[in-house]
């Protein structure tokens, strides 16, 4: 009975087309694509998919591919690692969310939606960039998330919060934690993963720990980012410089 249950619910979303099968002329379609995304996207993607804390969906594009049959994998599957769950819904609503995306997409367009380069020099920008931000913000690091095309899924307003006040949304995948042992030793990072015996994690020199909880004399997960903010160590010029950098990137 197990068995069967699972293998309905890893149908639920099975893939059967190539191409998302409703256009945007199906005003019904849509208004059901609509609803469906509100209840599903809304809440990390924003109505605009601009305003969320999720990927920037008023975009054409997309990290893990822009074809109808990925975008559908997207959001039927996931994106492991990441805030990005899958969702269990048959395959007719997984193409009627899509096409409410490709609307969202279409009306960005032109617009000047997204991550608008506007004040600061990109130029000065990169040099702060690779001074003060690359070493955790880089294909390289695991310490933060790789920034080299957030200009094409972020807005600038986003980004702008993220730099002065990152502890405002901080990402389940970059949870920070500290441990302290019975020997004394602290430990910082981000945590990888825990049960009731153990605790993994990243710490600050990209190191994977791992501890016994029975070894360890204080668990602790502050409510602070691990990423500090930058409003006082950085002028509200340089903060445009990055912000105009981060901006031009891959779109």
């Amino acid at each position: 009975m197990r068995l069967a249950l699972t293998l309905v619910a890893l149908g639920v979303s099975a893939q059967t087309r190539e191409t998302n099968p409703y256009t945007l002329a199906d005003q019904d379609a849509l208004a059901k694509g609509r609803r469906l995304y509100s209840f599903y996207c809304v809440f990390c993607h924003g109505m605009d998919g601009a305003s969320g804390r999720g990927s920037q969906l008023a975009s054409s594009y997309r990290k893990h591919g822009s074809s109808d049959r990925e975008v559908y994998r997207t959001i039927a599957d996931g994106v492991p690692g990441t805030e990005m769950t899958g969702h269990p819904l048959e395959e007719d609503e997984v193409w009627k969310i899509l096409l409410f995306v490709r609307q969202i997409e279409q009306n960005a367009s032109g617009r000047g939606q997204g991550c608008r380069a506007g004040a600061g020099d990109p130029v000065k920008g990169a040099a702060v960039f690779q001074s003060v931000c690359q070493n955790c913000h880089s294909a390289a690091s695991r310490l933060g998330p790789d920034l080299a095309a957030i200009g094409a899924t972020r807005s600038r307003e986003h980004l702008r919060e993220s730099i002065v006040e990152p502890d405002k949304v901080i990402s389940r995948a970059f949870r920070a934690v500290r441990v302290r042992t019975a020997q004394g030793e602290a430990v910082q990072g981000l945590l990888l993963n825990q049960d009731e015996y153990t605790i993994h994690l990243l710490d600050v020199r990209e190191q994977v720990r791992s501890f016994q909880r029975s070894g360890l004399a204080a668990v602790v997960f502050p409510k602070e980012s691990l990423m500090p903010s930058f409003a006082k160590s950085l002028s509200a010029g340089q903060i445009d410089d990055v912000l105009a950098h981060l901006c031009g990137g891959k779109r």
